[in-house]
């Protein structure tokens, strides 16, 4: 999207993934082509809410 940074884009594509999975990380970080580990970081770093 225009305007957004980098990492706006990661965090929107890793909420839209947990909630396109119901919050499960394993499936949203195979969706995502990352590690479990990764995401969890990700979701930490972020504070995305589970």
């Amino acid at each position: 999207r225009p305007g957004m940074s980098m990492r706006d884009l990661e965090r929107e594509a890793i909420t839209a993934a947990l909630k396109e999975v119901g919050g499960n990380r394993r499936e949203a970080a195979d969706i995502l082509g990352i590690g479990e580990r990764t995401l969890y970081r990700k979701i930490k770093e972020f504070g995305i809410p589970l």
